[in-house]
């Protein structure tokens, strides 16, 4: 087996075919038109804030595996490898090599990855190899042509704004506070994280382009009580960034509401399909989805590590 090399030696233009190769195998894959993310990995690796490992076969790039620095943690991104390459280690091999670098990094405390954008078949024995604590997700997909049940929440759902933005990022973290997915990933560990997330779905495009039509507040006596935040991720398939309901507003029906409006708002758009991720352990967010006709389109996984003595407890 070839050995991995750093991504720092290899000129961008010589990966321009294997980019190219995954946008096109994620647009199918996941109904996710990932030219602009390729755009944006292109950019990062050229300006070096995206650091990595390739897999080189007779002089061109077959697989290759980046990490960024966000503030004392690195985060996994992309694991790819070229149609004819998968199946044979070479993914395995890059994570292992790409999981060490990050973790031997001076003063980076802690790693996290999600494996939506993998063509790994072993990835999981690797991480828990590198000793991550890890928890199954799910990336679903509705076609928009199935009948949409009709809300039963009376509270009043209204278009997101932009003076809504630390309105929502504050449910969002109240929402997921104690939370199995705050603990594996610190965008919702903190109300700046959160602000920054929200950021960067709804101001940069974080997700796909940002959808204010499909996105909705739901107010409340005392003010907004619960967000949806969407965007599209191709021009047929729109998706559910977060949805999130303040705790005491939960088990209202809220969730059901939020969801209901944004589909057929997408569907009102014209776009033919739904997509969104969850964690599978989320049981009463799973359960909903699937009521809503949402069904299974790739099993993946949250991991997180965090630098010995230090301890990652996750709720049961």
């Amino acid at each position: 087996m070839s050995a991995t090399r750093s991504l720092k030696d290899i000129p961008v233009r010589d990966l321009r075919l294997l980019l190219q190769e995954e946008v096109d195998y994620w647009g199918h894959e996941l109904l996710w038109d990932y030219a602009e993310v390729s755009q944006a990995v292109a950019g990062g690796l050229e300006r070096r804030t995206l650091i990595g490992r390739v897999v080189i076969d007779d002089r061109r790039p077959v697989a290759y595996c980046y990490y960024m620095l966000d503030g004392g943690r690195a985060i996994v991104g992309a694991l790819f490898a070229s149609r004819d390459f998968r199946g044979r280690g070479y993914e395995e091999q890059l994570l292992e090599d790409v999981l060490a670098d990050a973790q031997g990094v001076p003063g980076n405390e802690r790693v996290e990855c999600q494996t939506l954008f993998s063509t790994a078949g072993d990835a999981d024995r690797r991480f828990l190899k590198a000793g991550f604590k890890s928890r199954r997700r799910h990336y679903l997909v509705r076609p928009l042509d199935r009948p949409l049940e009709v809300p039963t929440s009376k509270i009043t759902l209204r278009p997101v704004r932009r003076e809504d933005l630390w309105q929502a990022a504050e449910i969002i973290y109240r929402s997921h506070h104690g939370s199995l997915d705050a603990a594996l990933n610190l965008t919702y560990a903190t109300p700046a994280y959160c602000r920054g997330f929200v950021e960067t779905l709804v101001l940069r495009a974080g997700c796909g382009r940002f959808d204010p039509q499909a996105s909705f507040i739901a107010e409340g006596p005392r003010g907004p009580v619960a967000v949806l935040l969407a965007s599209h991720l191709s021009k047929t398939n729109g998706h559910i960034c977060q949805v999130s309901v303040a705790p005491e507003a939960q088990r209202g029906g809220l969730g059901g509401a939020l969801m209901t409006s944004a589909l057929r708002a997408f569907r009102d758009q014209g776009l033919q399909t739904a997509s969104l991720s969850v964690t599978v352990e989320n049981h009463r967010a799973y359960d909903l989805y699937l009521r809503l006709g949402f069904g299974v389109r790739k099993e993946f996984a949250a991991h997180a590590w965090v630098r010995p003595p230090a301890l990652l407890e996750l709720p049961a």
